[in-house]
């Protein structure tokens, strides 16, 4: 049986992301809180070759693409943690263990 998801931009919460240092971003913060459930589209857009430009759309459950919370940087990883800071920002980030069960990654899921 499948397990469905709220959309991402259906769930509300009051969770609060640390702020930003030089040893910690958005990035790993947001990977470690939303695990299996958020995968990450970086692709080239232009540039020269010492003057990329990347951009970063964050997927939820690898079917909902989330173009309002994309990133772009000089890097994939510049670009990535602006998609972090727009989904941390965001109020949608809820806690994985309170709005979905545990499961296997082989499980089918579908977004509600």
């Amino acid at each position: 049986m499948p397990v469905e998801l709220p959309s991402f931009t259906e769930r509300g919460s009051t969770y609060s992301f640390d702020p930003p240092n030089t040893q910690r971003g958005y990035l790993p913060q947001v990977n470690e809180k939303l695990g299996q459930w958020l995968s990450w589209d970086v692709v080239f857009m232009g540039g020269q070759a010492h003057t990329p430009t990347f951009r970063c759309i964050p997927v939820w459950c690898g079917i909902e693409r989330l173009e309002q919370y994309a990133g772009e940087g000089p890097s994939k990883r510049a670009a990535k943690e602006k998609a972090a800071e727009a989904i941390a920002l965001s109020g949608h980030c809820v806690c994985r263990y309170t709005f979905c069960p545990s499961a296997p990654t082989d499980v089918d899921v579908s977004l509600k």
